[in-house]
């Protein structure tokens, strides 16, 4: 009789605690032991994966926002975006309202216009309970209109000594490293091209790569001839957007 007692006093407080998930299957309850769940229902969307335009508009039905009712038994979330797999992930571009809860819940989502991404972006929005994620809506934002990719001119061509170092002053015996900034808003990478022969170059070297600039080295020429090189940089998701950085060292 006493099992029993505390058998239906554990339905009963279960049933309390999440009025309004009735139509979650099969019933969780956190205080009986169980796992952690997330339903989306109700009058909002049930959607995991958002399509956004580059104005931050949603889907086909270019909405200026979208709104989630959540159904859980997580004592208490947060919703945290991340923006990781971003060109630039310190950049903020999702908005959530309120961004906090208890239990069952409603919040809404906005998206920035993209202005500062020449890819498409992807970002996910994750909600988390006590450290954990429960659940994750992904979503993908279109690239904005103007792609920026560019290397002035005059850093295209890059020449150096012989010995690949400073050979006077305060940094003589040091590599001469030089800086080329980009002007980018993409995903971008620098490759040392296969000489004439198609054989690999192995005395330009690549190194301090950021969004926003690469070095350049070289190792010291023992041929006793002058020689070339190039560095393209090309767009990660276009190849065809490319510069090439010439690289000239003396005898």
């Amino acid at each position: 009789m006493k099992k029993t007692f505390k058998y239906l006093m554990a339905l009963v407080l279960c049933a309390a605690a999440f009025v309004g998930c009735k139509e979650q299957t099969p019933y969780v309850c956190e205080g009986a032991g169980g796992d952690i769940y997330v339903k989306f229902g109700g009058t909002g969307t049930t959607t995991t994966r958002l399509l956004v335009t580059t104005d931050g508009y949603i889907g086909e039905t270019y909405a200026v926002s979208v709104t989630y009712d959540m159904y859980t038994n997580a004592d208490e979330w947060q919703i945290v975006p991340d923006y990781s797999e971003c060109y630039d992930p310190d950049h903020e571009w999702i908005e959530s309202w309120p961004s906090e809860g208890n239990y069952d819940g409603r919040f809404t989502l906005n998206f920035l216009a993209n202005s500062k991404q020449g890819d498409t972006r992807y970002a996910k929005v994750n909600i988390v309970s006590h450290g954990q994620i429960i659940e994750t809506i992904e979503v993908e934002q279109d690239k904005a209109q103007n792609t920026q990719f560019y290397i002035q001119p005059f850093l295209q061509l890059q020449n150096f000594t012989a010995s690949g170092v400073y050979e006077e002053g305060d940094n003589a015996g040091k590599t001469v490293v030089k800086t080329i900034p980009l002007d980018s808003n993409v995903a971008w990478s620098a490759r040392v091209d296969d000489d004439a022969n198609g054989d690999p170059v192995d005395w330009i070297k690549v190194s301090g790569v950021t969004k926003a600039k690469f070095d350049i080295s070289v190792t010291p020429n023992t041929t006793g001839e002058a020689r070339k090189g190039s560095i393209t940089v090309y767009q990660n998701t276009n190849g065809n957007n490319n510069i090439v950085v010439t690289v000239q060292q003396a005898a």
